[in-house]
């Protein structure tokens, strides 16, 4: 184990340089938006289109993406979705217009899918044991953070500086392709052959203990519920909470670009946290609950009582309880309630946080045209649905994995008495 935990180093480097580039490519848009409206004489809700974009190119692509990276391997995946990229940052960069903007942003959504659906099965392949691939898929989320606080920090320091905005699109780009230059050279470890599981003869009894079944209506309907809003409660802050603090007088534009780097750090210790909390035994069901009501106070507070230091611990606020792991406990909890077809599951999952990535950044740049204010009252609604969601995904799961646990001690009983 140590010698391939050895030999596979660089390639992990290298996959997790990947995704320092996906977090910034997230909110390079936004962060950017100002000088791309001025670049191609569009309106706030013509960029917010472009930005929905990158939703779109993921929902497009994911189905395809998955199978890609199964038929024709990891690396080649990869490397598509390191050119995908490429694409991307150079095409908002050339764009002359909003709708050429467009186009090249449904390249990141590409690139997305690509980039997940040959990674963590990478880390699988690379690191059979469950527990370090487990913790190693955890760090993807970190550095997605990473990418995310560098970004305003660089941002900011152009902007107080006058350099030109897109020297950040062009080092993105520079950085990607070393990497691809790299990892090109790098061996990926041997697809897993997925084995057909053995017939299971079960008799009646343990038939009837697996009577009381989760209902994918329920449990499984508010799970995706919960995808779909937990992504859109931090989607929406990142998007949108420097243009929120700069309509209430709180900061100027350079400043209130600092939010999302405290978002970051808010997400980058949460990671780690999280997954610290769970070792300890603490119910994922639980914390969904907890950390979406929290969310929500925070959203109340940071509206009602607007102030800068309710910004900053609202930033950070948000990065810990909505953006640190949350969303992956949600999938966690659906593949152990839906453990048949598990690829088809985390599709529905997936797709369900992909259309939120589609419709929520043009649906709060027509609420922007009325006032800013509106759209975090409806992230204040979508985080409310989400906190509604996780009840019933704590209810539901506390009641089926107690039928489970009644209907297998039903067995054991009976066994025992056929046995006497």
């Amino acid at each position: 184990m140590e010698t391939t935990k050895r030999n596979y180093t660089p390639l992990i480097g290298s996959l997790y340089t990947n995704f320092i580039f996906q977090g910034m490519a997230a909110i390079i848009l936004s962060q950017n938006l100002n000088a791309l409206m001025e670049s191609w004489q569009a309106t706030v809700q013509q960029v917010t289109l472009v930005i929905s974009g990158i939703g779109l190119g993921r929902v497009l692509i994911l189905y395809f993406a998955g199978y890609f990276s199964d038929k024709f391997g990891r690396k080649k995946t990869v490397q598509l979705g390191i050119i995908s990229y490429l694409i991307f940052f150079i095409g908002i960069l050339i764009s002359q217009n909003y709708l050429q903007g467009l186009f090249f942003a449904v390249f990141a959504g590409f690139s997305n899918a690509f980039l997940d659906t040959s990674t963590y099965p990478t880390l699988m392949e690379a690191y059979p044991n469950e527990k370090d691939n487990s913790s190693l898929s955890v760090l993807n989320k970190a550095f997605i953070s990473l990418g995310q606080f560098i970004l305003p920090l660089l941002t900011r320091f152009m902007l107080n500086h006058g350099i030109y905005y897109g020297l950040v699109f062009i080092g993105c780009a520079l950085g990607l392709f070393l990497n691809l230059l790299y990892i090109s050279r790098l061996s990926f470890p041997e697809r897993a052959e997925v084995q057909a599981e053995p017939l299971q003869i079960v008799n009646e009894d343990e038939n009837s203990a697996k009577s009381k079944q989760p209902l994918f209506k329920v449990e499984g309907l508010a799970l995706l519920v919960f995808s779909f809003t937990c992504v859109s409660t931090f989607n929406i802050f990142i998007l949108w909470v420097p243009t929120f603090a700069e309509s209430l007088n709180l900061m100027n534009h350079s400043n209130s670009l600092v939010l999302v780097s405290a978002y970051s750090i808010g997400s980058f210790a949460s990671v780690f946290l999280t997954s610290l909390i769970v070792k300890r035994g603490v119910a994922p069901t639980l914390l969904l609950v907890w950390c979406t009501l929290i969310s929500l106070f925070l959203l109340i507070g940071m509206t009602v009582f607007p102030s800068v230091p309710m910004f900053l611990v609202g930033s950070i606020g948000i990065g810990v309880f909505a953006a640190g792991g949350i969303w992956q406990l949600g999938l966690a909890v659906l593949l152990e309630l839906f453990s048949k077809g598990k690829g088809r599951i985390t599709s529905y999952y997936s797709i369900a946080t992909s259309i939120s990535v589609m419709i929520i950044p043009y649906i709060t740049g027509q609420l922007e045209k009325i006032n800013v204010s509106l759209i975090f009252g409806l992230n204040i609604v979508l985080t409310a649905i989400g906190v509604m969601a996780a009840v019933i995904i704590r209810y539901r799961y506390k009641k089926v994995t107690s039928d489970w646990q009644e209907g297998t001690e039903e067995i054991v009983k009976l066994k025992e008495l056929v046995d006497q």
